[in-house]
């Protein structure tokens, strides 16, 4: 950080010290004053331009660090990163275990954001978005079936329908479940699954946005949807659980 960036620091209020050295630094991060690849300054500069002691500075430093906005590298000091969304994987993952979300809240919540990223996939996706969905959906037909590779590539495809919805939102929402997702395909693999028939929901939506026909992508996700909810249904019948 430059001393331009330390002299503009603003004045400590009477609140809690380490939140509001959390928050400004974090904002100098989120604004991009601080870009990914530059260093903190130190402790000791810390200290002296916000007028603390060291616990405070070190305190706000391990909350960025829960945060994925900063790691300490031993001999350098504390570096810009941007592992957010993995931080808030992390999070997000022990909070729906703890509220005890099931696997049909998990289904809804799909639904209500496949379906329209889909529809705008159909409308936005550039050449080369759609090159990759089709890759994907390449290797999910020619590979050997194995139901982690299977798994790995269904969530490639619905992340790579996600990016060329043009929506950074939902791009990042797909990123941020991916443990998530990726435990509700496996969850719906069951051995009676069928990949030439999920494959065949794939190829339909692909064409729809080859096509750029966004009502016709978004059917084609809500049947592909609604063919993963019926296999949900059976097995919640049988007693399986995820």
């Amino acid at each position: 950080m430059t001393s331009k960036i330390l002299n503009s620091l603003p004045h400590l209020a009477n609140d809690s010290v380490t939140k509001q050295v959390t928050d400004i630094l974090s904002d100098l991060i989120v604004t991009g004053k601080i870009v990914e690849g530059d260093f903190l300054p130190t402790e000791e500069d810390l200290c002296h331009e916000f007028g603390i002691g060291r616990s405070s500075v070190r305190e706000a430093i391990k909350t960025l660090e829960s945060r994925g906005m900063v790691r300490k590298l031993h001999g350098k000091g504390v570096e810009v990163i941007d592992e957010s969304a993995k931080a808030t994987t992390e999070m997000l993952h022990i909070s729906l275990q703890m509220k005890k979300t099931t696997v049909r809240d998990f289904m809804e919540f799909r639904k209500s954001m496949e379906i329209k990223m889909t529809e705008m996939a159909a409308c936005r996706a550039t050449s080369e978005q759609v090159k990759t969905i089709e890759e994907v959906l390449e290797k999910m037909k020619t590979d050997e079936y194995r139901l982690e590779t299977f798994a790995d590539y269904d969530f490639m495809f619905h992340k790579s329908i996600a990016d060329a919805s043009g929506n950074k939102v939902f791009s990042l929402m797909m990123e941020t479940i991916r443990p998530m997702l990726y435990s509700h395909i496996i969850y719906t693999l069951n051995p009676n699954f069928n990949p030439e028939l999920s494959n065949h929901f794939h190829e339909t939506i692909l064409e729809a946005i080859k096509a750029k026909d966004p009502n016709a992508a978004s059917a084609a996700m809500a049947a592909h949807l609604a063919g993963t909810k019926s296999i949900i249904d059976e097995l919640e019948s049988a007693n399986v659980t995820l």
